[in-house]
């Protein structure tokens, strides 16, 4: 998928009569490499995507990548992403197989009232690299859409965290009237009854199968992925004794300065994912158990239940009795 990624790039950067050799500028890759099946890194990518922004000169060339990939030239992901079932199957496994294309994202697929959000952070990038990124993960998907079933019939709005362009008729002409500046998140959503519609092409035993093979593709490269993530992912898996720094690097195979480094250069702190795991589990048994707050205190490592309200109205800036207390109401809403 690197390969193709990188092609798109080249076919559009030629069509501006640029030189494309300064595209792999300490890259450790060259034109040649395409040929193969490559696995491009995090890093490797960034330096590759930061020289074609460089070299554009263009702010909006993230709109015009993605706009430009479609779905059948993206092999085995494009044809698990056709034979999807609904919409909203093919937008989960886009945001699913995101880590194949643009590793540097942090992409959650949120649910949220009656729209499905695709929310985007990237805190540890360079302005320009977070931008590009962004667009082209964006356009990429309202293009593959577009693929999947006729302009207009999905309810879109989209949001980013910069200013806006002189012009904005690229963004409007793309995503429709519903195109927000300035905001304090960058996300695209959808309302939840379109992402119900149907897929012509969909195909649930060819559905299986491509969807097997991609995560086989993706287990190949153990350092595909925000380190982040994956830290979070063990922090989870550990019950209730929470590894230190040193113990999760070694899960991970790597030292520990080398973990530590790898967060700070994602925008984050291991205490802080920590923290981050903490909250999310409280928030579960908060809202699902009759544990009481001592005991889930206690279950999540902490001294006494005061240090746990403090830490959690910190993350969540409410206190664990209002949390409770607003699950209840809602269930007993819903009951009725």
């Amino acid at each position: 998928m690197h390969s193709y990624y990188i092609k798109t790039l080249i076919k559009i950067l030629k069509a501006r009569k640029l030189d494309v050799n300064c595209l792999f500028n300490n890259s450790s890759i060259d034109e040649a490499d395409l040929e193969k099946e490559i696995n491009l890194t995090a890093q490797q990518l960034d330096t590759i995507s930061t020289n074609a922004i460089g070299m554009s000169k263009d702010r909006q060339l993230g709109l015009l990548v993605g706009s430009s990939m479609d779905i059948p030239s993206q092999g085995i992901f494009g044809y698990a992403i056709i034979t999807s079932t609904t919409i909203g199957d093919a937008l989960k496994l886009m945001v699913r197989y995101n880590k194949a294309l643009l590793p540097s994202l942090d992409v959650k697929m949120l649910s949220r009232e009656h729209r499905v959000e695709v929310l985007i952070k990237a805190p540890h990038l360079p302005d320009d690299l977070k931008r590009f990124y962004i667009e082209l993960l964006y356009s990429a998907i309202m293009g593959s859409g577009n693929t999947l079933i006729p302009k207009g019939r999905v309810s879109v709005h989209v949001e980013f965290d910069y200013e806006a362009p002189y012009d904005k008729a690229p963004y409007q002409q793309l995503f429709g009237s519903k195109v927000k500046f300035n905001s304090n998140r960058s996300v695209l959503s959808f309302d939840k009854a379109s992402l119900n519609m149907g897929i012509v092409t969909a195909n649930p035993v060819a559905r299986d199968i491509f969807r097997r093979e991609c995560d086989r593709l993706l287990s190949r490269d153990t350092h595909r992925g925000m380190v982040s993530e994956r830290v979070q992912e063990v922090l989870l898996q550990s019950g209730t004794e929470f590894p230190t720094s040193k113990l999760v690097a070694n899960q991970l195979h790597m030292s520990e300065s080398t973990l530590q480094r790898r967060l700070t250069k994602e925008g984050y702190k291991f205490q802080q994912l920590l923290d981050q795991v903490r909250n999310k589990l409280a928030y579960e048994y908060l809202t699902s158990t009759q544990l009481t707050i001592s005991e889930i205190a206690a279950l999540l490592g902490f001294s006494d239940a005061a240090n746990f309200r403090k830490s959690f109205k910190r993350c969540s800036k409410k206190t664990p009795s209002t949390i409770r207390s607003d699950a209840f109401i809602k269930k007993a809403t819903d009951l009725n």
